[in-house]
């Protein structure tokens, strides 16, 4: 920065130059950027006008590791092509960003180390929360989290100790549901597609369990790895009825997978839901425009991040949660694919 307060690019502007330019000193810049409400309104304004004028930018992650008071909420996520995930961002953005603090999102890995490494590598910036919106492997030393002792919302996961709060839709639940519907439908040589990890697993067990109840079963069950490609979807129709002839109704795992297999009775000219019945689950917002409307079972995302943010915000400012662990209920929406 030379004399007139124009930046000199080998270096980064500073708290410093701000505060030469302001005609003030550097720890009034400070607590005018971050208390602004403890300044006086023209030096306020001499500070932003300096900060303009030199292109400063706070850097969060020096400040919280000065002062030990961060802005910052990591967010953490195995799968960001999940669209659910986009809302429970959105969401919780909706609820923390109003509220002074930003969501820094990195992609966890699949396995427990990998988790492991990345939780240990962000916890030395010291973030004012963490949020996992993928669940925690079973194997992995949760303590590594507890130990941070910051507010700390899991998300999806179906057990009923979690390390601070925990915003989640029970799987079974959500499989009983559909299950009962294919049952309603009278529907008789039942299929399911889909990921088979711990969610998926539970929705299966829930699915069958309403089948039961009216002495039916899923005669056949395809363990897939990959819930969020179309083709993924099609090949599966494909080995279904390869597999199960006379199968007159499949649900399978995600509306992506369902969308593939709507695409793939098109090309065999299976008539879908005289021939066979076709659902999906998560309720995507092209679900109810694809030929036909697809049954599926909705899951309010959108909801579920806001209740994060608001459980996370509340710990932030120091009020006590009554209530650690929300679930929320996955809707059905019945549409043309499995009408009868």
């Amino acid at each position: 920065m030379d004399g007139n307060g124009k930046k000199n690019t080998n270096r980064p502007v500073r708290v410093e130059d701000v505060a030469r330019v302001a005609g003030v000193s550097p720890i009034t810049v400070s607590r005018a950027l971050s208390y602004p409400e403890k300044v006086k309104e023209d030096t306020r304004r001499k500070v932003a006008e300096a900060v303009a004028q030199t292109g400063y930018v706070v850097n969060s992650f020096a400040s919280s590791l000065r002062s030990g008071r961060s802005s910052v909420v990591a967010v953490f996520s195995s799968n960001v092509r999940n669209p659910h995930f986009a809302n429970v961002l959105l969401g919780c953005t909706e609820v923390l960003e109003d509220n002074g603090y930003q969501l820094l999102t990195a992609r966890v890995g699949e396995s427990a180390e990998e988790q492991r490494r990345l939780i240990a590598s962000m916890t030395p910036f010291r973030p004012a929360a963490m949020l996992f919106t993928d669940l925690l492997k079973p194997e992995l030393d949760r303590s590594i989290i507890s130990s941070a002792g910051i507010p700390v919302v899991e998300m999806w996961d179906q057990r009923m100790d979690p390390i601070d709060m925990l915003v989640t839709m029970w799987e079974a639940d959500a499989g009983r549901t559909m299950g009962r519907h294919f049952a309603e439908r009278g529907f008789s040589r039942i299929a399911y597609a889909g990921l088979l990890f711990d969610r998926g697993r539970r929705r299966l067990e829930g699915f069958r369990a309403a089948l039961k109840e009216v002495g039916r079963d899923c005669e056949l069950v395809l363990s897939l790895t990959e819930g969020w490609q179309p083709d993924a979807g099609a090949a599966a129709f494909d080995e279904v009825l390869d597999r199960l002839p006379g199968c007159d109704a499949i649900l399978f795992g995600s509306d992506i997978l369902a969308a593939g297999a709507l695409s793939a009775a098109r090309r065999r000219k299976v008539n879908v839901p005289t021939d066979i019945a076709i659902a999906g689950f998560g309720d995507i917002p092209v679900a109810a425009h694809l030929d036909p409307p697809l049954t599926s079972l909705g899951v309010p995302s959108l909801e579920m991040g806001r209740k994060a943010g608001q459980m996370l915000l509340g710990k932030l400012r120091g009020r006590e949660i009554t209530e650690r662990i929300v679930s929320f209920p996955a809707v059905l929406h019945a549409r043309d694919s499995t009408a009868r």
